[in-house]
């Protein structure tokens, strides 16, 4: 059969759960093909090559992009299956009733993808298997148990995306080498993931080292790669047998800085070293909040400001490049509270912060408890897909909303450079929200980042390509949701 999967990059984040998907297509001997939504008309890429199934995998927030495209491509083709999974279809399978869908993939999808396929091929039907949802039956929760040995996955199909999008060119490539987290923050859905797996395996997996050295060599051997983004949601926990290997073997095989993502209470010297030696350059470790009881008893960090600040300071000391990440807008706070994040992320003298606003997504602990409280009325279909966009919570003002907007853009300025602290937390963010912000965010962003956060070497053509998307993307994240 003919799959075809359509998405919609907005920033360059490479959908893995596509690439996983389409290798196990592959796999069974399918076709596939990509259409990326900014570049290639769907409608048109459809009507020529008429595929049997067509797929998308959705964030929150995305999913009105592709019930929209959805609803037009099966009016012209009505017999094409079509089929949504990821994060939105996950926590809200009830997704499916917006829409023209046929069905929905919940949780981990290739396997569940690999029967449905096995069963359409054959025109059985497939009706009742686990992780799929139909509008007949909505809210199936039935999932099969987790793949405990990740290597027994094939590689992800980077093809599909790298050989027909920009992304292939782009020479910052992001890798994942575990699935799963144990920790259970209120704004992030691992809690409700965990209850739709109870008795199904280990939640936290990651592969064997020689699986992940054999990803990136490859990788490498096809595209442009100067700088690996593991996206792992905890690359380390500790410094264990996995990690020594893994520092020796990436030292000596593929011998490129990387970017990792961990916990401030979580790092200690041991681990540092390990992955300086590694080649490590930039270490992620979210704050959320600067004030302790928000992000203790709120968000459920369960740290301290002396882990955050030593942790920072540890790869200072070893020449790391650090990248925080700080929630503002949370229920039951004020500006004066995200002030305290800029505040901390200065004193731990972190190299790049963003400010993503919060934006309740279905099923998190802190999403449904705001719903409870009458602070949001849940419409996912108008939720914005950028962090940076105005809060949908009532218990602000259009004033205190603007301060956001304009702190979430304006903070990472103040974290880049700190002298600025005072003129942008006490005059510039009670301006009236304007594109002069986001332009002066947009240009610090990309001198920290070429400058530390990553390293892209391209030719000068590609890195005016690739800084015109770049800004195209972010005025989009800002742009104003129609209809």
């Amino acid at each position: 059969m003919k799959v075809l999967f359509i998405f919609k990059s907005e920033n360059f984040l490479a959908p893995l759960g596509l690439c996983s998907i389409s290798a196990i297509a592959r796999s069974k001997g399918h076709e596939v093909h990509l259409c990326e939504m900014n570049t290639r008309d769907p409608l048109l890429a459809a009507g020529r090559l008429k595929p049997q199934i067509i797929a998308y995998s959705s964030s929150t927030g995305e999913a009105k992009h592709y019930l929209k495209v959805n609803q037009k491509i099966k009016k012209e083709l009505p017999s094409s299956f079509t089929i949504m999974g990821g994060p939105h279809p996950t926590f809200y399978p009830e997704v499916i009733n917006e829409g023209s869908l046929d069905a929905v993939c919940i949780g981990e999808g290739e396997l569940a993808f690999a029967d449905l396929l096995d069963k359409i091929s054959l025109h059985e039907p497939f009706e009742g298997l686990p992780n799929i949802a139909t509008r007949r039956n909505p809210v199936n929760s039935a999932v099969r148990n987790l793949v405990e040995d990740l290597d027994t996955l094939p590689l992800p199909d980077y093809s599909l995306l790298y050989d027909s999008t920009a992304m292939g060119s782009y020479p910052l490539k992001s890798i994942i080498t575990s699935r799963g987290c144990p920790y259970s923050c209120t704004y992030c859905f691992n809690h409700a993931w965990e209850k739709l797996y109870a008795g199904k395996g280990k939640a936290a997996r990651r592969h064997s080292v020689g699986y992940v050295i054999d990803e990136i060599k490859y990788v490498k051997s096809k595209w442009p790669l100067s700088c690996v983004k593991f996206y792992d949601d905890i690359f380390t926990y500790t410094a264990d047998a996995w990690l020594e290997d893994f520092s020796k073997r990436y030292k000596r095989e593929v011998g490129l800085p990387f970017f990792i993502l961990t916990r401030a209470d979580l790092l200690n010297e041991d681990m540092v070293r390990l992955l300086k030696y590694a080649g490590c350059r930039t270490i992620s470790m979210s704050i959320e909040s600067g004030n302790p009881g928000i992000r203790n008893n709120l968000l459920k960090r369960n740290m301290s400001d002396e882990d955050i600040i030593l942790a920072h300071r540890l790869c200072r000391k070893y020449g790391i490049f650090t990248f925080t990440n700080c929630i503002i807008g949370l229920p039951g706070s004020g500006i004066g509270n995200d002030i305290e994040s800029v505040d901390l992320s200065i004193k731990a003298q972190i190299d790049w912060a963003e400010f993503p606003i919060f934006h309740p997504y279905p099923k998190t602990e802190l999403g449904e408890s705001t719903i409870k409280e009458g602070l949001y009325t849940p419409r996912y279909e108008r939720m914005h897909t950028s962090y940076q966009y105005k809060s949908p919570l009532n218990c602000f003002n259009e004033k205190e909303k603007n301060a956001q907007m304009n702190l979430s853009v304006l903070g990472a300025v103040a974290i880049a450079f700190p002298r600025m602290r005072n003129l942008i937390v006490r005059r510039l963010i009670y301006i009236r929200h304007n594109v002069f912000f986001t332009l002066l965010y947009y240009l610090v962003k990309t001198y920290v980042f070429r400058k530390k956060i990553y390293v892209t070497r391209t030719n000068p053509l590609n890195s005016l390509r690739i800084l015109l998307r770049s800004l195209r993307q972010e005025w989009f994240r800002h742009e104003d949701l129609k209809g």
